[in-house]
């Protein structure tokens, strides 16, 4: 038994599997396959910390990877989507206050599609016209900036916060807001993931 489960792991290399490009592909984890096919599809959720290895402001977020190439030992992946931990935005929706979601999709400059849902919360109860007139807002946002940026960029300025910013600053002049989220953005039409290997602790 115990030469069989030692012959099962001498069989396999190590690969390292680096973020895609939008975050300087800087390592991001390693693990372990037979061979490099079978890491393609292959999916890594990390948060924005753990990835730059720096206290991020936001550490409720958490980003999905997905391995599309391996040259030698070395993993390249491309960037699925992002959410914001359910728990972090449930303690922002308090009674006597307003939550306006939104759930669009928008097609960046270079053709990407993406989904994305945002949270808008309210420093007190807004009426339903206040909210109709702030996710209009939120998507008319979206959909423009998603137009004028390519995916990199247009992520780069959600997971920054400068895109939730901005919304906020027009948002709030229909009515006060405490905060903006940008809760998850998904790319549209990526494959369901390949089911994790055995990995070594």
């Amino acid at each position: 038994m115990w030469k069989r489960q030692k012959d099962k792991w001498k069989a396999k290399g190590w690969y390292t599997i680096l973020a895609p490009k939008m975050f300087g592909e800087v390592k991001a984890a390693e693990t372990v396959a037979e061979e490099p096919s079978k890491l393609i599809g292959r999916r890594v959720e990390m948060t924005l910390g753990d990835l730059t290895g720096k206290m991020i402001k936001n550490s409720n977020l958490k980003l999905s990877m997905e391995i599309d190439s391996v040259d030698h030992n070395t993993a390249y992946t491309k960037f699925v989507g992002h959410t914001v931990e359910g728990g972090y935005l449930r303690s922002l929706a308090r009674k006597g206050l307003s939550k306006v979601d939104s759930n669009i999709k928008v097609v960046t400059k270079d053709g990407e599609n993406l989904r994305v849902k945002t949270s808008c919360f309210t420093l007190r109860k807004a009426s339903v016209a206040q909210v109709k007139q702030i996710r209009k807002v939120v998507e008319e946002i979206l959909t423009e900036r998603a137009g004028s940026l390519e995916l990199s960029k247009y992520i780069q300025e959600i997971i920054l916060g400068k895109l939730s910013s901005d919304i906020y600053k027009v948002a709030k002049k229909i009515y006060p807001l405490r905060r903006v989220e940008i809760a998850k953005t998904e790319r549209i039409g990526v494959a369901t993931p390949v089911q994790e290997e055995e990995v070594a602790e």
